[in-house]
């Protein structure tokens, strides 16, 4: 598997996961214009203040951001 598809892979098992990583993934989209393919992830109206019980915000989202950020890298050397 290629790194970019594997990164995409592990972002998408986060976002599956949990819906605290799934709001800061899609803002993350926004943010820095770039797609994800999280279309089709979607999380009970409810879980965000659930999984947010349990949540370490601050270290999940480091870690997320870290793969989004290695995903765009190896995407942009790919293409360029």
């Amino acid at each position: 598997m290629e790194p970019g598809a594997r990164l995409q892979q592990e972002i998408r098992a986060m976002v599956t996961e949990c819906a605290v990583c799934d709001r800061d993934a899609r803002d993350a989209q926004q943010q820095r214009g770039i797609e994800l393919d999280l279309g089709d992830i979607a999380h009970p109206e409810d879980a965000f203040d659930t999984d947010l019980l349990w949540h370490r915000r601050e270290r999940h989202r480091e870690r997320l951001l870290e793969r989004i950020n290695q995903w765009i890298a190896t995407t942009q050397s790919a293409g360029g």
